[in-house]
């Protein structure tokens, strides 16, 4: 549960791939209102601290170890609101806007960040009281994230807009304490990204759905020493079809299958490869490019 990773690189690595801090989401949802609808809910991540005090010889052997880990929950905000809009201005007669919804989300930001500190002594060579190592630094980070969102429904098809701003910039006063990634020219923007889906009911048992999304990379810099991350712009285009069976032998409730396919079209950027280590390429001009297949399925049951 605390594994985690972070370090420089002299070739380049991945600024994000899908990964995000191990949470628990705790929260609740009322309906308060005609047509209205909001949820409170809390993210809970970890922060880990670590201590080492050992004495050592110059083979590395130690002796007198002594060893502490911790972690402590770190409890960030979601709030959300549904407002349906055929349920407060028009319950009981035929509108255009019947079957309009508007949706608003706030996540508030998280991470996994894990401190450091150990502390050797070599005798004859490093007295007490010591060398002092101490290293912080932050892994996986999730921004804050908001999201405005409609959906328009009728009897036999639903389309959806979404619109959604991640606050990246805040990334940067984060990384300030960060021993391993710190002070290396890391510049983030605050990015939107735009959602369109429909899904389309073909029988009370079978749902077709499809959407594309334009994701902007939060990277703002193309050169970024000693740590060298690489990002592009990326489209992603989602095919998918459920079916949910009402009667299934030896089930009480209905049980629903699910299987999507997703199309990542990575666009062209160009980055500089810089960096301190003697197996480095220099000043190296790379680019990232290409295209991603993604195939998901799930079993689920409601009850």
């Amino acid at each position: 549960l605390l594994a985690f990773g972070s370090r420089t690189d002299a070739d380049g690595q991945y600024f994000n791939y899908g990964r995000q801090p191990l949470f628990l989401s705790i929260g609740v949802g009322t309906h308060v209102w005609c047509g209205l609808d909001i949820g409170i809910g809390t993210k809970v991540t970890l922060k880990s601290e670590a201590s080492l005090v050992a004495q050592t010889n110059l083979a590395g052997e130690t002796e007198y170890e002594e060893l502490n880990v911790s972690a402590k929950p770190v409890i960030r905000p979601v709030i959300s609101m549904n407002f349906d809009w055929e349920e407060t201005f028009c319950p009981d007669a035929q509108c255009w806007y019947d079957g309009l919804e508007t949706a608003f989300a706030f996540k508030g930001y998280s991470d996994s960040a894990v401190e450091v500190n150990a502390n050797t002594i070599i005798p004859g060579t490093i007295p007490d009281p010591g060398l002092f190592i101490d290293i912080a630094t932050v892994d996986s980070y999730q921004p804050n994230i908001y999201t405005l969102g409609m959906q328009l429904k009728r009897d036999k098809w639903r389309l959806g807009l979404a619109v959604e701003m991640q606050e990246w910039s805040a990334l940067e006063d984060e990384l300030n304490n960060d021993t391993v990634k710190n002070n290396l020219g890391l510049e983030f923007d605050d990015i939107v990204i735009p959602r369109i889906g429909a899904e389309y009911y073909l029988n009370d048992t079978f749902t077709l759905t499809g959407g594309v999304a334009f994701e902007e990379s939060p990277l703002a810099n193309d050169v970024n020493p000693e740590v060298n991350y690489l990002d592009s712009d990326r489209t992603v285009i989602g095919l998918g079809m459920s079916a949910t069976f009402d009667h299934v032998y030896g089930l009480k409730h209905p049980l629903r299958l699910d299987f999507g396919y997703q199309y990542h079209l990575m666009e062209e950027r160009e980055f500089q490869i810089v960096s301190s280590q003697p197996t480095a390429l220099n000043n190296d001009v790379v680019e990232t490019n290409g295209d991603v297949n993604v195939f998901a399925g799930s079993i689920s049951m409601q009850f």
